[in-house]
């Protein structure tokens, strides 16, 4: 099944390569049309504005549509759910940390209720005992915010949870319209994050894109535990693109195709009807 909205996101830029393509690589840019040929994407289609974010959006409304009783949004932090809720603890802290001084603040104010000598003598020596004690903390404190590791795990593309106060984080997606090496390293950098700081379970975290690449496709799809796998966009699409490309060549097999035919056969790439039925599997509520 090709995603519904997959089409309408496809176009060309000013200088005619199709969208998904990088423009400095010739073999992206050809993938691109092919990909496009098979969609039936008309020569001249305008290029979409911030297609990422729109992709995005897009997904969201398509997946709520078909389970209006889960929580399903763009852009959210994984500290809002169950597994990861102990992660905004040290920030929460951290904010609203300002320093000693209150202790002081409340002997002296106690002093101008009782201004005789000795009650001046005991709040005074009560003052200076609680001002080194708070000193010595407030360093202690100076010194772990300075070497507390701050954590990069902000925020998930998309996430899909019950509409529950204390929710698990059940699917979450990373959205990526195209790929390159960095965005590709952003995917299992996120995905590494979410298995080691979570505490339960591991939500279902995998990547969505329209990135045509077999190749590209490759460097999140094999070699990382932390990504289940690759949804795209135009899977039926893209395999027969595939085809044609390795007809237009007269190489059989040709590498890429077969590249891609393994990471299908193998559920490392996979259509994102799969996606659709991940997310409608998910128990309601009241089962």
């Amino acid at each position: 099944m090709t995603a519904p909205f997959a089409a309408a996101l496809c176009g060309y830029r000013a200088n005619g390569n199709p969208n998904t393509s990088d423009n400095h690589d010739r073999l992206s840019i050809e993938w691109g049309h092919a990909l496009f040929e098979r969609l039936e994407v008309q020569p001249g289609s305008p290029d979409v504005n911030r297609v990422g974010n729109v992709m995005e959006s897009k997904a969201v409304a398509h997946l709520a549509s078909l389970r209006e009783d889960l929580s399903i949004a763009s852009s959210r932090s994984a500290t809002g759910f169950a597994q990861y809720r102990h992660l905004a603890v040290f920030q929460k802290f951290k904010n609203s940390y300002v320093g000693p001084g209150q202790g002081l603040a409340d002997e002296v104010a106690s002093l101008l209720m009782e201004p005789t000598s000795s009650a001046v003598e005991e709040v005074l020596r009560r003052a200076i005992q609680a001002s080194v004690q708070s000193q010595r903390d407030h360093e202690l404190i100076l010194d772990l915010l300075e070497t507390m590791p701050e954590e990069s795990l902000l925020r998930v593309d998309i996430t899909v949870a019950q509409r529950l106060a204390q929710a698990r984080l059940l699917v979450a997606i990373s959205s990526k319209w195209s790929l390159r090496t960095d965005r590709a390293q952003d995917c299992i950098s996120q995905g590494a994050k979410l298995v080691s700081l979570r505490r339960g379970h591991m939500p279902h975290y995998a990547v969505l894109t329209m990135e045509p690449r077999p190749a590209m496709l490759r460097l999140i799809a094999y070699g990382s535990g932390s990504v289940d796998c690759v949804y795209h966009l135009a899977l039926p699409e893209l395999r027969d693109a595939a085809a044609q490309l390795e007809a237009k060549r007269g190489v059989k097999p040709w590498k890429p195709r077969q590249e891609l035919e393994r990471m299908v056969a193998q559920g490392r790439v996979r259509d994102y009807n799969d996606l659709v039925q991940e997310v409608t599997a998910i128990p309601s509520r009241a089962g």
